[in-house]
């Protein structure tokens, strides 16, 4: 099975930065699931330090082949810490910057098996340890725009619910993220994925009327336009772009992803 492509570009971070450890118990696992994050902020000018957003990482380092998954799953050049930056310095607001579990062995004290960046990628423990993270680091209260890139963007979907209790959720924005997890794995012959109330979770986020926004690129041939199914199935209202020669490591910096994601 291969994995959602992830990151081109090496971070150069002139920011203010850190990272945070929060481990849990998995009910199935009973080794912790750490998460990695780095914060961008600098001067907060009056009413911004509310405003946050929080970028998703991927998938993580590509499959060596088809069959053997990375040793580890960190992605090697990251876009994303990339994509933070550029925002930060646009808006002035504070950004976290999210890795998924088990991603920067080095950084943390980590704990994870092969499953937890293959089959279980997208398992309500990882979930819940995004979570952690976030509400570690945001004040509650705060508005909160999530994007998620590649199968980042799954996770958001999942963590928005969440996020919603606890936080003014302006807008969920995707960029080359398969909503139909199971139809994409289905069309690429891809072994299925563990999936634990995604359904119920894209159902009840339908109801809360939340601006969501799926970014795809014409030159991606990992991720298309042809996986919304399940949306259209809950009522999930998805705004969806096509943005013109654009691959899949190339949407997260497009003008028109920095357009959607910072503008009000």
């Amino acid at each position: 099975m291969l994995p959602l492509l992830t990151t081109l570009l090496l971070a150069t971070l002139i920011t203010a930065s850190g990272c945070a450890t929060k481990k849990i118990k998995a009910a199935n696992n009973t080794k912790p699931i750490s998460v990695y994050t780095e914060q961008f902020s600098a001067e907060i000018k009056p009413g911004s330090a509310r405003k946050w957003f929080v970028l998703v990482e991927g998938d993580g380092a590509a499959w060596p082949t088809p069959n053997r998954p990375p040793v580890d799953p960190t992605p090697r050049d990251s876009v994303l810490l990339r994509l933070a930056e550029i925002v930060q310095h646009r808006t002035k607001a504070n950004v976290l910057y999210v890795a998924r579990p088990c991603q920067y062995p080095e950084q943390i004290d980590i704990h994870c098996e092969v499953r937890d960046w293959t089959t279980d990628r997208f398992a309500v423990r990882h979930v819940d340890a995004l979570m952690d993270a976030v509400t570690n680091r945001i004040p509650t209260g705060s508005e909160v725009t999530v994007f998620g890139f590649s199968g980042g963007g799954v996770m958001a979907l999942q963590l928005a619910g969440l996020l919603k209790r606890r936080f003014i959720l302006e807008k969920i924005v995707l960029a080359g993220t398969p909503l139909d997890v199971n139809a994409w794995t289905n069309s690429n012959g891809y072994t299925q994925l563990t999936l634990e109330n995604y359904r119920e979770g894209l159902h009840l986020l339908a109801s809360e009327q939340v601006p969501v926004f799926a970014l795809f690129g014409d030159l991606d041939t990992t991720v298309s336009d042809q996986h919304l199914g399940i949306a259209n199935e809950v009522g999930l209202n998805v705004n969806v772009y096509l943005f013109p020669n654009t691959s899949h490591a190339g949407l997260p910096t497009a003008d028109t992803t920095l357009e959607i994601l910072t503008e009000p």
